[in-house]
């Protein structure tokens, strides 16, 4: 049932200043009645919606109150699921919270599911698919610029973009059924605007997954691979640029022997710094297994910082890495400024010419700030300009890929001068998949898909 009454914890499980239990459905106000009594000595039924209410809440049973708490009503439609919901924010301890869920349960509420909060402020309009995901995109939020552009997907900026592609491919497949049904009427330029809209759907599209790809570094962090050969500086680079003692530092060359990952915000930015084995040749089993996982770190880097030891000439290791990671995202660094040169700027620039080289001390931390610059230059790069960015889910870029791939194959079916009747297939798949985005046209197990990657509460 879509309209039975549901409850569950609507903040985080643990010990806390406030905890909320949520309830939503058609007897969520009859059973607040039976839990909550105000100060003021008014019903439950009597609250005005969306206003605050001090009182106690009780054990149905006994009558005896259990806590101190606040009560606000929000009734429907203006409510977040378009039902009537009620809230209790008590102190915010285990048995406390627990004891208010299960009388909530006891009066004849249902625990809800994962999401299930959202899930009926879609089934009922509020909102539309695109932005019930965003929804769990900002809960799941780790970086103010992913926040910001969860917010603004919140607001509708997707769903607006897909209403007006799906309105365009409605209109182009009316089109093209007239020019079927009607084919001794004169048309003027019918080929022309089929092929001048389909040509404009396709470049909109494109260029919306363009843009989100670049974004996609922002979801879990810019990877960033800290290489080098061994015991050129790598840990005490990685725990200056953390800020911290994360990896540990030793004289010995080898002593990282596992990846070491720590997460940093930058600016809103998020970046994931990796300490990584210094990649030789070895017959120890256990430094194999660490080299081949920093190989494995550098083939899904976003960047790779390339650290050379000033202190020491160049070296055959040396070589080869730069060989390795030339062709991909990499900045180069010269450590270990505070010693004696053995390496000059000029034999590394011949390894990268015309690329720019910065000098740093991982000891003294000399030239972090200019690395940490450079760093984020490049992630704002990547990331491009802001205007009309949203951040797209897993399940939105597929689907998007899908409707791309149809109007691909419409633009080349109406290159080689198929009917337009074939046409119109390929619109009307296309439009369904647009349907897909925002969820007017959705099945039972794919919604169930999708809330279940919610929190229970949400």
């Amino acid at each position: 049932m879509r309209d039975d009454t549901i409850a569950a914890l609507a903040t985080p499980p643990g010990v806390g200043a406030i905890g909320i239990v949520r309830l939503s459905g058609r007897d969520a106000i009859r059973i607040a009645s039976r839990l909550f009594r105000a100060r003021s000595g008014k019903r439950v039924e009597e609250f005005q919606s969306f206003r605050m209410y001090l009182g106690e809440i009780v054990d149905p049973k006994t009558g005896e109150p259990f806590d101190e708490a606040l009560c606000v009503v929000m009734r429907a439609p203006k409510s977040y699921t378009c039902e009537d919901v009620v809230e209790f924010h008590l102190h915010g301890g285990p048995l406390v919270l627990r004891k208010a869920l299960e009388a909530c349960l006891g009066e004849g509420a249902r625990l809800a599911r994962p999401g299930e909060f959202t899930e009926r402020a879609f089934l009922n309009g509020r909102i539309d698919l695109t932005q019930a995901e965003a929804v769990a995109t900002l809960v799941r939020a780790r970086s103010e610029k992913v926040l910001e552009l969860s917010l603004r997907h919140l607001k509708g900026a997707f769903g607006e973009k897909v209403r007006e592609w799906e309105r365009r491919l409605l209109l182009l497949g009316a089109y093209i059924e007239a020019s079927c049904d009607f084919l001794d009427a004169s048309v003027e330029n019918e080929e022309e605007y089929v092929r001048k809209e389909i040509a404009a759907l396709l470049v909109e599209i494109r260029t919306e997954l363009d843009r989100s790809r670049r974004l996609q570094p922002l979801e879990e962090g810019m990877l960033v691979v800290i290489a080098g050969k061994p015991n050129v500086g790598k840990s005490s680079l990685l725990n200056l640029l953390v800020g911290k003692d994360r990896a540990i530092v030793t004289p010995f060359p080898g002593t990282t022997r596992d990846a070491i990952e720590e997460f940093v915000l930058l600016e809103g930015f998020p970046f994931r710094f990796v300490d990584t084995a210094g990649i030789r040749e070895s017959e120890n089993p256990v430094e194999r297994i660490g080299v081949e996982r920093a190989r494995n770190y550098l083939e899904r880097a976003d960047w790779i910082v390339v650290v050379f030891d000033r202190s020491r000439p160049l070296e055959e290791e040396d070589v080869r890495l730069a060989e390795l990671v030339r062709s991909r995202p990499h900045l180069v660094v010269l450590n270990k400024s505070d010693l004696p040169p053995a390496l000059t700027r000029e034999e590394v620039e011949e390894l990268y010419p015309g690329e720019p080289i910065l000098e740093i001390s991982a000891l003294t931390g000399e030239g972090r700030e200019e690395l940490l610059a450079a760093l984020l230059k490049r992630a704002q790069e990547t990331v491009g300009p802001e205007e009309d960015l949203v951040l797209l889910t897993v399940r939105q870029r597929e689907e998007l890929e899908g409707i791309l791939r149809v109007l691909e194959e419409a633009w080349e079916a109406q290159e080689s001068g198929v009917p337009l009747d074939v046409l119109g297939v390929l619109v009307e798949e296309a439009l369904a998949g647009m349907q897909r985005l925002t969820g007017e046209r959705m099945n039972e197990k794919l919604l169930e898909t999708i809330f279940s990657h919610f929190c229970i509460g949400k």
